[in-house]
């Protein structure tokens, strides 16, 4: 058996001994030794278990804390994704609503620009000029509806009845027998001159004869000079083609000054002074100020453009109703123009009265005068525009004459019966007078 020594002096001591009988150091038992070794193994395991529970609770707190803040980094994480992408759709959106919104205003503005431009001016003015003309046709051949108005109208048209030139790229004259008048498409209005004056709007044209479009729309191959879809509007002959160009055989001539040449070289003369003088004498007449001293038939009343058989023409009207007229042909490009003479009694097909002229002959003749003829030109031009009020200021003269004359007629009848009636013999009774005298 093992020998047991005090721990604190080394005495040796008995096995079963609680304390040292050299010092008194008290000495543990077995049992105790293997109680302490318990409860230290206890304390230990408890301390353990504490640790355990501790190191548990670090790091499940640890745990718990890392998952809260995953969740909570999550979350933020998708708000801010969410937000920005909420920001960049609502950015995107509005840039697409912006783009959106000049695109419609774009569009507006041009739907609204285009509100009068979807028609060729050439349309815009058959429209004003169908418009302008219904009362006529109303009155002259029982048109009763704008469809039948558009028919008529086409067909005189078709039939060259009446005929249309292009003067510029707005402007368009519009001629019959009785004459014509000046159709100007504007912005927003369509305006016919000559015959007065008759604007329509174009908001008013298009509710009116937007459905007869179709009808109207072949008209525009007849007019001369006018281009439509990109094909030029042509006439049944070549020379009509040229009639819109300077001839070249003038050299340095309008046509308009080539056409007053022709007619001056027609009026009374030996030579161009004398002719100027004559046909001066006849616009100073027309220019007095004192409408019933303004000759009828001796009045140059404008000059006007034509479409006969599909030769274009101009003419020079010398009286008051256009009813006696000159007509010169130019012939496009030929050197040759053709003079005649149109009255009551004499027709336009009629040869007769036609006279063939150079016209380098009259551009030799009257170049020396070109001035005087352009004042001439501008006064038969003025004389076209005051035609209609001084016609107008003349038949209201007339009916004031007619009724002072007719007033006049029944006075003297008055004073007619009154010096009948102051003729007839006194009745005096002498007899009766004798009569009394007697008695």
């Amino acid at each position: 058996m093992k020998k047991k020594f005090c721990p604190n002096c080394g005495h040796p001591l008995k096995q079963d001994v609680d304390f040292c009988p050299s010092c008194g150091f008290k000495v543990h038992s077995k049992k105790q030794t293997s109680d302490q070794r318990v409860n230290h193994t206890q304390r230990v395991q408890q301390i353990s278990k504490k640790r355990m529970s501790k190191l548990g609770i670090v790091i499940a707190s640890c745990i718990l804390l890392l998952l809260v803040g995953g969740i909570t980094g999550f979350y933020f994480y998708n708000q801010h994704n969410d937000r920005a992408a909420v920001i960049s759709h609502s950015k995107k959106g509005t840039k697409k609503q912006n783009t959106m919104g000049k695109k419609n205003k774009n569009n507006a503005d041009k739907n609204k620009d285009s509100q009068n431009k979807d028609y060729s001016n050439a349309i815009w003015m058959l429209m004003g000029y169908i418009a302008y003309a219904r009362k006529n046709y109303e009155d002259g051949q029982n048109v009763t509806s704008t469809s039948e108005l558009v028919d008529a109208v086409v067909k005189d048209f078709k039939d060259d009845t009446l005929t249309a030139t292009k003067k510029s790229s707005t402007t368009y004259n519009v001629s019959n027998d009785y004459g014509d008048v000046d159709v100007e498409v504007k912005p927003s209005e369509v305006k016919v001159t000559n015959d007065g004056t008759t604007v329509t709007p174009k908001s008013e044209l298009k509710e009116t004869f937007n459905k007869y479009t179709t009808k109207i729309s072949p008209v525009v191959k007849k007019i001369v000079g006018e281009t439509d879809g990109g094909v030029k509007a042509t006439s049944n002959t070549s020379s009509t083609k040229k009639n819109a160009k300077s001839s070249k055989a003038d050299g340095t001539f309008s046509n308009e000054e080539m056409v007053v040449a022709a007619y001056l070289d027609n009026v009374n003369g030996d030579t161009p002074k004398e002719k100027l003088s004559t046909l001066n004498s006849i616009l100073e007449k027309d220019n007095n100020s004192d409408v019933n001293k303004i000759p009828t038939d001796d009045y140059i009343s404008g000059l006007y453009s034509h479409t006969y058989k599909g030769k274009s023409y101009y003419s020079i009207a010398s009286n008051l109703s256009t009813t006696h007229y000159e007509i010169v042909y130019l012939n496009g490009d030929s050197d040759q123009c053709t003079t005649q003479i149109v009255a009551p009694g004499i027709s336009i097909d009629e040869d007769r009265y036609k006279k063939n002229k150079s016209k380098a002959d009259l551009v030799k003749k009257f170049k020396p005068y070109q001035q005087e003829i352009n004042e001439i030109l501008n006064e038969i031009k003025d004389n076209k525009e005051r035609r209609s009020s001084i016609i107008d200021e003349q038949d209201k003269q007339v009916e004031k004459d007619s009724k002072s004359e007719s007033n006049k007629k029944d006075s003297d009848e008055d004073e007619k019966n009154t010096d009948d009636s102051s003729d007839e013999p006194e009745d005096t009774n002498d007899t009766d007078e004798d009569t009394d005298a007697d008695y």
